[in-house]
């Protein structure tokens, strides 16, 4: 199983970009890949989310999300996979979040346009997929430490000429 990055927890800030440019809505299945604690998925559902499931190769921070989402009487709402994002089918999401490094857009390409519907939003941090010309971008200036871009595709996207 490949891991494409180590657990760098979601700031609230960063969060409110993501759920922002997918545009979560009460009908939607939201997937995030490489959910960490789950902190994401949890602001989904709070969004309005009907469904989430977070993918994550970590099982210490699967347990701990599990735990929050029976804490939170969510369990039924918000499901954690132990297993890695290649092999987790993606068909029924609506809209998928990421942030997993360059190589994971690259990987994560062509499963994205064999499994996902058309009109599914991909949401992707730092790391545009390559090809791919994003329906929305933002920025979150940083101050002192940069930049952080978030790229908003939609599903069949264009492809850069």
């Amino acid at each position: 199983m490949p891991s494409f990055a180590g657990f760098v927890p979601t700031s609230d800030e960063n969060i409110d970009i993501f759920l922002a440019l997918a545009g979560v809505s009460s009908s939607d299945v939201v997937y995030d890949l490489g959910s960490g604690d789950g902190k994401l998925l949890f602001a989904a559902l709070d969004k309005g989310a009907r469904k989430a499931v977070g993918v994550e190769l970590d099982p210490e921070l699967v347990r701990s999300a599990r735990e929050t989402a029976r804490n939170k009487g969510l369990e039924e709402r918000v499901t954690f996979l132990e297993d890695d994002v290649m092999a987790v089918t993606l068909t029924k999401a609506s809209i998928v979040l990421c942030y997993l490094g360059f190589h994971a857009s690259e990987a994560l390409k062509p499963k994205f346009e064999a499994e996902l519907e058309p009109a599914t939003r991909v949401v992707m941090e730092s790391f545009p997929v390559p090809g791919w010309e994003s329906a929305r971008s933002t920025v979150l200036d940083m101050g002192c430490c940069g930049h952080t871009w978030f790229y908003l595709y939609i599903m069949p996207p264009h492809i850069k000429e």
